[in-house]
């Protein structure tokens, strides 16, 4: 039987993308539940993944509430947690942290590893320096005993809260086709931040193989704690 994993999902086109597969190899077996329509109760889940949204951390809407109130249960459980942007925001809430708007980063920007995170279970097998997908105007504070994984030039991009819990600001999961319908669905808004979408959408087909490797090797990583953590 395999690792039943709640995956908490807040649109159709921001789903597990590239993660997806590398997750069943591994040994998962995906529970996926839309967060203000389906109940996220973490009864029988073994870990928890909580994916971007469009929405902020400070938006009072159910789907939002309800991603939240998950999130702080499965820490409460001491369960293997990965949360995803918005995700990863609502998870530093749920450990007592803060969010705050910051300066957006929308496109690839570059992200380094801390010391920390170049050992870190799940991220050591990215480079030190890497460029990742991003699409945001929120972010989290490094909650309390988290240890600080990776950061870009304006934020915290990755955190670790005990032996088995993750937040990652930057997008690890992404298809082509998923980019494609966000350039879509908020090219003006990303353009007025500054990004050509010709580029973008040209560097997304360079580096979504690139991060079909990365972020498998994330997903698989994950999936072998959350086996270790069960036992």
């Amino acid at each position: 039987m395999g690792l039943p994993l709640l995956v908490i999902q807040h649109e159709p086109d921001k789903g597990l993308g590239v993660l997806e597969a590398p997750l069943r190899l591994a040994g998962a077996e995906l529970d996926i539940r839309f967060a203000g329509r389906d109940p996220l109760e973490i009864a029988d889940h073994v870990g928890v993944i909580a994916l971007p949204g469009a929405a902020n951390p400070v938006d009072a809407t159910a789907a939002v509430s309800a991603t939240r109130s998950s999130l702080r249960d499965a820490l409460d459980r001491e369960l293997p947690i990965l949360g995803i942007c918005l995700g990863a925001e609502l998870l530093a809430e749920a450990a007592g942290g803060k969010t705050f708007p910051c300066r957006a980063e929308f496109g690839y920007w570059p992200v380094s590893l801390t010391d920390q995170g170049a050992i870190d279970p799940i991220l050591t097998g990215l480079p030190a320096r890497f460029e990742a997908f991003q699409a945001h105007g929120y972010a989290a504070e490094l909650p309390h005993e988290a240890i600080a994984l990776a950061h870009s030039e304006n934020v915290l991009q990755a955190f670790r809260i005990g032996s088995c819990v993750w937040g990652v600001q930057f997008h690890p999961e992404p298809t082509v086709d998923m980019i494609t319908s966000w350039i879509r669905a908020f090219g003006p808004v990303m353009e007025g931040h500054g990004v050509n979408l010709e580029n973008l959408a040209a560097q997304a087909q360079r580096d979504v193989p690139v991060w079909s490797g990365l972020g498998g090797g994330i997903a698989q990583r994950f999936v072998q704690m959350v086996g270790r953590v069960r036992r």
